[in-house]
């Protein structure tokens, strides 16, 4: 009686699991239409967290009947799991639409900032250092806000219209199931199941437009009013600019933030260096050290002394921040000249590369303390073997001092951010009021002035066209630069082919001579191009040139270009193993006009350059000197096909000449007339050794292995039958 009392449960069970389904259905069995969705959806985003209760209703709802959909219905799990994952983003979405509802109810958050603003714009001549540094500030974040603000929306925008093409796709299948819905015979189970997913579809669509709408409308708000305060700011600080006073009451309260900063450097660094003490984890026996105080000893000193270089870094930057101020100052006050501001602007520049340097420095050392950290925790966490008892108190201890390391890091990091922001603001005062380009400008007018007389005397003519000393220099320089031009090319080509691996030491001669004469050519043409000088003469000799090249030579000077095209694009080169029009061989020279391949048989193949570039040519060592190779054997019918196969395994695995990455491969490859056929496949290395050698070699080492085992390799067999006469005849 016992053995079939768990029949009625599990009856019971199914009974539960369908009635509760059919709840879940019958709501999406009805044929509702899209309209009535749309507008359901809509009024979903009116009351976000009331719609949140409901989702999470449902999802406990169907984590309950997981098991009982695949089991009973047929549906995956996987599909019902994914179904809940669609409800609990659509949760995550209605949270966001929910916090930026508030955000738009709630007034603009730079609002806060009016009493600021207007404090600032009520200020009275002379202007303070201070304040003029501050306006440079809030002009940089706020146009830093304005700049994210429009990413923001532009984001949002391409984030709708892929959204709006999504909505799209899922109306398509929500119209189609509702229609097979309406069929009589559908399967209603299933096909409602996928009703659900589509409604969760289409409402996370929908609540995400009204997302990204809501985001769009709070960002566009947000970046008008930031608009607006920096239409406030920019010309305060044009009007602070011109009025500023610098006191020494300015100077003192900044330079009493940075003494108070280096102080604090100073005493960080000699308590680092306290850590440092020559007794700082000695012991007599160092072989008596546990692992995890090697491991403590050695990356606590590490991380001490970069941590003291660090600090050494910015209090360095700290005391240039004088120089920074009183460069800005005399840019102000305007007792720079123009040479003097210049270095400064180069300066600056050096100095903020510098800060961005040690700005990565620290990003890499807090990296750095948490890969220690994590390696403390997974080698010597628990009872680790590796920890004796008192290691524990270390571990600990050096935890907490990873931790501190960590923080300290992070305020380095605001101090070399403010140390870089006063840097930045230096070098934008000092592009501004150095007028670079404008100076640019000025000297290339008073340059034009002084020699345009010089560049315009004329020297002779040809026809009406006068060479002036401007021209002939103009034309000279083309000249020059087109020799060194073709000059670096023979040079670069020449020593690409120094090694005689790609082409003979004759063709190599040749491309170059080629390569030098037509620069020379070329730049002779373009520089008397540049003086204007007729080319009717010039014309004529090119065209006859053509018209012999096109007549006379045209196979011949096609093989040559085909030639340089090979050389340079590298698809074949000298000692690439290539197989052409069915043959095999190694490619041993590629001149001017044909490549040569040295054949299996020792026989050459010369091959015109035209045809191997337009030809097809398979290249087994263009990428490497790899190539796969098999080889084929069969045994007798009975033979352990596993005790054969591993011989060959160890064959190929101990075989020198066989490469083990790519991996070797045994096949079964076929049930013979009278054998099982094997295949080997494996690749050798052509540059170390020809491919036949190493079968060959393998194959023999394959014979004796299975000799020794009593592998038979069987050979063709035949089944005669004699008639009864004959027989009769042998028998006697």
């Amino acid at each position: 009686m016992g053995k079939i009392r768990p029949m009625p449960i599990k009856c019971f069970s199914f009974l539960i699991i369908s009635f509760m389904l059919t709840i879940i259905f019958a709501g999406l069995s009805s044929a509702e239409t899209l309209a009535d969705i749309k507008r359901e959806f809509l009024e979903y985003q009116s009351q976000p967290l009331e719609r949140v209760k409901t989702l999470r209703y449902e999802i406990l709802k169907i984590q309950g009947l997981e098991d009982g959909l695949a089991r009973q219905y047929g549906i995956p799990v996987s599909q019902v799991i994914n179904y809940e994952m669609m409800l609990e983003h659509n949760i995550e979405v209605y949270h966001s639409i929910y916090f930026l509802q508030k955000q738009g109810t709630a007034p603009s958050q730079f609002i806060l900032e009016e009493g600021r603003l207007e404090e600032l714009a009520q200020k009275e001549p002379p202007y303070s250092f201070l304040l003029y540094l501050d306006i440079i500030e809030d002009l940089e974040n706020y146009s830093n806000e304005s700049d994210r603000y429009r990413r923001v929306i532009e984001n949002a925008k391409s984030s709708l219209l892929r959204n709006t093409d999504e909505r799209t796709e899922a109306e398509k299948k929500f119209r189609l199931l509702n229609d097979r819905l309406s069929r009589p015979g559908s399967n209603s189970l299933n096909d409602s199941w996928s009703m659900m997913e589509i409604s969760a579809k289409l409402e996370q669509c929908t609540a995400v437009s009204n997302l990204y709408n809501t985001t769009i409308s709070l960002a566009e708000r947000e970046l008008e009013d930031t608009e607006g305060k920096l239409g406030i700011l920019k010309p305060l600080l044009e009007r602070v600019r011109q009025k500023i006073r610098f006191s020494n009451e300015d100077f003192a309260l900044l330079n009493s933030v940075v003494m108070e900063k280096t102080k604090y450097l100073y005493e960080n660094i000699s308590q680092l260096e306290k850590k440092l003490d020559p007794g700082f984890g000695h012991i007599d026996d160092p072989s008596e050290l546990s692992q995890f105080t090697r491991f403590w000893i050695s990356n606590e000193k590490q991380l001490i002394r970069d941590e003291i270089l660090m600090n050494l870094e910015i209090l360095e930057k700290l005391t240039s921040l004088r120089s920074v101020w009183r460069g800005m100052q005399d840019l102000l006050e305007g007792n720079l000249d123009i040479a003097r501001q210049k270095y400064i602007l180069s300066k600056t520049d050096d100095y903020i590369d510098d800060i961005n340097s040690n700005i990565t420095q620290c990003v890499d050392a807090i990296q750095n303390i948490r890969e220690t950290e994590q390696a403390v925790k997974r080698r010597f966490g628990g009872d680790s073997p590796l920890m004796t008892e008192s290691d524990g108190a270390k571990k600990v201890g050096f935890l907490n001092n990873l931790a501190l390391s960590k923080r300290r890091y992070l305020s380095y990091l605001v101090d070399l951010g403010m140390i870089r922001s006063q840097y930045m603001d230096l070098q934008k005062e000092s592009a501004r009021i150095s007028g670079i380009h404008d100076t640019e400008e000025k000297l290339g007018f008073f340059w034009g002035s002084s020699i345009t007389r010089i560049k315009e005397t004329e020297l002779w003519h040809v026809d009406e066209y006068p060479i002036t000393v401007g021209k002939l220099s103009f034309a000279l320089m083309i000249f020059l630069i087109g020799i060194a031009v073709t000059r670096y090319f023979a040079y670069s080509f020449r020593k690409r082919t120094a090694d005689g691996l790609t082409m003979s030491r004759h063709s190599s001669l040749l491309i170059q001579k080629f390569i030098y004469y037509t620069g020379v050519i070329i730049s002779t043409f373009f520089g008397l191009w540049s003086l204007h000088i007729p080319m009717t003469a010039f014309a004529f000799l090119g065209g006859a040139i053509a018209i012999a090249v096109g007549f006379g030579a045209q196979k011949y000077t096609g093989d040559i270009f085909s030639g340089i095209i090979l050389l340079f694009q590298k698809k074949v080169r000298i000692g690439d193993e290539v197989i052409i029009s069915d043959r095999r061989g190694v490619v041993e020279e590629i001149t001017l006009q044909n490549t040569v391949v040295k054949c299996e048989q020792s026989n050459h193949l010369i091959i015109p350059n035209s045809k191997v570039l337009d030809g097809a040519i398979l290249n087994l060592t263009l990428n490497n000197s790899f190539t796969r190779t098999e080889v084929s054997l069969s045994v007798a019918y009975g033979t352990d096909i596993e005790k054969a196969m591993s011989l060959i395994r160890e064959i190929l695995s101990k075989d020198r000449n066989v490469l083990k990455s790519p991996p070797f491969k045994i096949l079964f490859e076929n049930f013979g007339e009278s054998s099982i056929d094997l295949t080997a496949q494996f690749f050798v290395d052509i540059k170390e050794n020809l491919e036949r050698d190493v079968k060959s070699s393998i194959r023999q080492k394959i014979l004796a292995a299975f000799n020794s085992e009593n592998i038979v390799i069987p050979f063709p067999q035949a089944e005669i039958r004699l008639k009864d006469d004959t027989r009769q005849t042998e028998e006697k």
